[in-house]
């Protein structure tokens, strides 16, 4: 599997950030990508954090961006991990992730873990999701993640217990966390689940100073490619085999009569 991820720096411009996301997209599936991946809210980011802005520019499932990405997808046979966009239902938004492929929507995740840093409080602008998303796309398995989700591996082992092999990050990582804290993060997914963790950063270059260095890295915790804090598109051929020779060499086993207290213990 050939996957492509496509690091943009997202300003206010919706119609400008779906160009160029379009546009850097399709040079990706030129160059051989199957996959693509884009980074959380990438056709719009408020630079003042406002809930009026991000409503404004909020879409359906039949919004512009999903139809436009949509389309794409058709047109190169491929799968699509279209990042995140503000997604309005009932009149509440919501922080959500469509998968695409040429047989249409296969599913959507919306954020769980709402970010809260300082001044930015997700929470003041959207609702919080409230199921994780595995998908079946060509006999594999697919599950979705948005950012503030890395910090919770509870949520990455789950999808790899509805059978995932592959999970998407797709972020707008801050520089300042994000040097310190994003890639031990990632490789931590990685390595504890056995999966490959494919990462979608947000560009240094757009709104906010997000950290970039999106990346791919496989099940035993090797980055098998990182981008710059730049836009750029990186492609990487991954083997899902390797899933499974170290799962076999090292075999975890979930204890669930154990986890099961953790329920106890929350409040």
């Amino acid at each position: 599997m050939i996957i492509g991820i496509i690091q943009i720096g997202s300003i206010e411009n919706k119609n400008e950030n779906l160009r160029k996301a379009l546009e850097l997209s399709e040079r990706a599936l030129e160059e051989g990508s199957e996959v693509i991946v884009l980074p959380e809210l990438f056709n719009f980011i408020s630079s003042k954090s406002s809930k009026d802005d991000y409503l404004k520019n909020a879409e359906t499932d039949s919004g512009i961006t999903v139809s436009s990405m949509l389309k794409l997808a058709k047109s190169y046979n491929a799968l699509i991990v279209a990042g995140s966009i503000t997604e309005i239902e009932n009149g509440k938004l919501y922080n959500t992730s469509y998968v695409l492929s040429s047989n249409g929507v296969l599913g959507k995740y919306r954020k769980i873990h709402l970010f809260r840093y300082k001044n930015i409080d997700e929470t003041k602008i959207f609702n919080a999701g409230k199921d994780p998303l595995v998908v079946n796309y060509n006999d594999r398995k697919i599950g979705v993640t948005i950012c503030f989700d890395l910090r919770f591996p509870e949520i990455f082992r789950l999808e790899t217990i509805m059978g995932a092999e592959i999970i998407f990050n797709i972020s707008a990582f801050l520089e300042e966390t994000g040097r310190k804290h994003w890639i031990p993060l990632l490789k931590a997914r990685a390595i504890e689940n056995q999966i490959f963790l494919i990462a979608a950063n947000q560009a240094s270059t757009g709104i906010r100073r997000y950290y970039g260095h999106s990346c791919i890295i496989d099940p035993w915790g090797k980055i098998l490619c990182k981008a710059s804090n730049k836009e750029e598109i990186i492609v990487q051929k991954i083997d899902i085999n390797k899933i499974y020779d170290i799962r076999k060499n090292m075999p975890i086993r979930i204890n669930k009569d154990l986890y099961k207290k953790i329920e106890e213990y929350l409040v």
